[in-house]
Protein backbone atom coordinates (compact mmCIF):
# COMPACT_ATOMS: atom_id res chain seq x y z
CA UNK A 1 0.00 0.00 0.00
CA UNK A 2 0.99 3.59 -0.92
CA UNK A 3 1.30 6.19 1.87
CA UNK A 4 0.47 9.03 -0.62
CA UNK A 5 -1.13 10.27 -4.01
CA UNK A 6 0.42 13.36 -5.37
CA UNK A 7 -0.47 15.65 -8.23
CA UNK A 8 2.67 17.17 -10.13
CA UNK A 9 2.77 21.06 -10.09
CA UNK A 10 4.10 23.21 -12.46
CA UNK A 11 6.77 26.00 -12.30
CA UNK A 12 3.27 28.54 -12.24
CA UNK A 13 1.10 26.65 -9.43
CA UNK A 14 -0.99 24.61 -11.80
CA UNK A 15 -1.78 21.29 -11.26
CA UNK A 16 -2.31 19.96 -15.04
CA UNK A 17 -3.76 16.44 -13.39
CA UNK A 18 -6.49 18.11 -11.19
CA UNK A 19 -7.59 20.35 -13.82
CA UNK A 20 -7.61 17.59 -16.54
CA UNK A 21 -9.85 16.07 -13.75
CA UNK A 22 -12.25 18.86 -13.37
CA UNK A 23 -13.00 18.73 -17.26
CA UNK A 24 -14.13 15.14 -17.27
CA UNK A 25 -17.72 13.97 -16.61
CA UNK A 26 -19.00 12.78 -13.48
CA UNK A 27 -18.62 9.58 -14.75
CA UNK A 28 -15.49 9.88 -15.99
CA UNK A 29 -14.02 11.25 -13.03
CA UNK A 30 -15.11 8.51 -10.74
CA UNK A 31 -13.85 5.75 -13.09
CA UNK A 32 -10.49 7.69 -12.69
CA UNK A 33 -10.75 8.43 -9.21
CA UNK A 34 -11.25 4.40 -8.36
CA UNK A 35 -8.69 3.73 -10.11
CA UNK A 36 -6.72 5.73 -7.89
CA UNK A 37 -7.79 3.88 -4.83
CA UNK A 38 -6.82 0.82 -6.41
CA UNK A 39 -3.21 2.05 -7.17
CA UNK A 40 -2.89 2.96 -3.64
CA UNK A 41 -3.56 0.18 -2.57
CA UNK A 42 -1.75 -2.17 -4.52
CA UNK A 43 0.90 0.10 -5.65
CA UNK A 44 3.68 -1.59 -7.62
CA UNK A 45 1.76 -5.03 -7.49
CA UNK A 46 -0.70 -3.34 -10.61
CA UNK A 47 -0.68 -4.95 -13.81
CA UNK A 48 -2.30 -4.57 -17.48
CA UNK A 49 -5.34 -4.21 -17.66
CA UNK A 50 -5.30 -1.74 -15.11
CA UNK A 51 -1.74 -0.32 -15.15
CA UNK A 52 1.33 -0.49 -17.31
CA UNK A 53 5.36 0.28 -17.74
CA UNK A 54 6.16 2.38 -20.75
CA UNK A 55 9.71 2.88 -19.44
CA UNK A 56 12.15 5.68 -18.43
CA UNK A 57 9.94 5.19 -14.42
CA UNK A 58 6.94 6.33 -16.34
CA UNK A 59 3.91 3.61 -15.79
CA UNK A 60 -0.05 4.71 -16.89
CA UNK A 61 -3.09 4.40 -15.25
CA UNK A 62 -5.54 2.54 -17.81
CA UNK A 63 -9.13 3.76 -16.80
CA UNK A 64 -11.05 3.37 -19.75
CA UNK A 65 -10.30 5.62 -22.91
CA UNK A 66 -8.18 7.81 -20.63
CA UNK A 67 -4.80 7.27 -19.73
CA UNK A 68 -3.14 8.68 -16.13
CA UNK A 69 0.48 8.89 -15.98
CA UNK A 70 2.75 8.50 -13.36
CA UNK A 71 5.75 7.46 -11.08
CA UNK A 72 6.60 5.86 -7.79
CA UNK A 73 8.41 8.61 -5.72
CA UNK A 74 10.29 8.54 -2.55
CA UNK A 75 9.34 4.00 -2.29
CA UNK A 76 5.68 4.66 -0.57
CA UNK A 77 4.10 7.59 -2.99
CA UNK A 78 3.11 8.41 -6.56
CA UNK A 79 2.75 11.49 -8.35
CA UNK A 80 0.65 11.96 -11.13
CA UNK A 81 1.85 13.83 -13.74
CA UNK A 82 -0.51 13.97 -16.86
CA UNK A 83 -3.33 12.78 -18.25
CA UNK A 84 -4.51 11.92 -22.03
CA UNK A 85 -7.78 10.69 -23.73
CA UNK A 86 -6.31 8.12 -25.70
CA UNK A 87 -6.95 7.92 -29.47
CA UNK A 88 -4.91 5.48 -30.56
CA UNK A 89 -3.12 2.40 -29.70
CA UNK A 90 0.08 4.00 -29.02
CA UNK A 91 0.98 6.92 -26.79
CA UNK A 92 2.43 10.11 -28.24
CA UNK A 93 5.75 10.60 -27.61
CA UNK A 94 5.35 13.92 -26.87
CA UNK A 95 3.14 13.11 -24.11
CA UNK A 96 5.78 10.59 -23.17
CA UNK A 97 8.41 13.26 -22.93
CA UNK A 98 6.34 15.48 -21.16
CA UNK A 99 6.04 13.10 -18.56
CA UNK A 100 9.95 12.52 -18.91
CA UNK A 101 10.33 16.04 -17.76
CA UNK A 102 8.08 16.36 -15.17
CA UNK A 103 9.52 13.14 -13.57
CA UNK A 104 12.66 14.90 -13.60
CA UNK A 105 11.63 18.48 -12.56
CA UNK A 106 9.66 16.79 -9.43
CA UNK A 107 12.74 14.57 -8.59
CA UNK A 108 14.68 17.94 -8.40
CA UNK A 109 12.74 20.62 -7.18
CA UNK A 110 9.68 18.12 -5.45
CA UNK A 111 7.36 20.57 -6.84
CA UNK A 112 4.15 18.22 -5.98
CA UNK A 113 0.89 18.84 -4.52
CA UNK A 114 -1.18 15.97 -2.17
CA UNK A 115 -4.64 14.70 -3.21
CA UNK A 116 -7.07 14.93 -0.06
CA UNK A 117 -10.08 12.23 -0.82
Amino acid sequence: MLKHLYFFVDERGNCPVEQALSELTEKEDMKVRAYFKILKECGHNLRRPIADYLGSGIYELRPHSHRVFYFFFLNDSVVLLHVIRKKTDKIPINDFELCVMRKNEVEALENIKEIYE
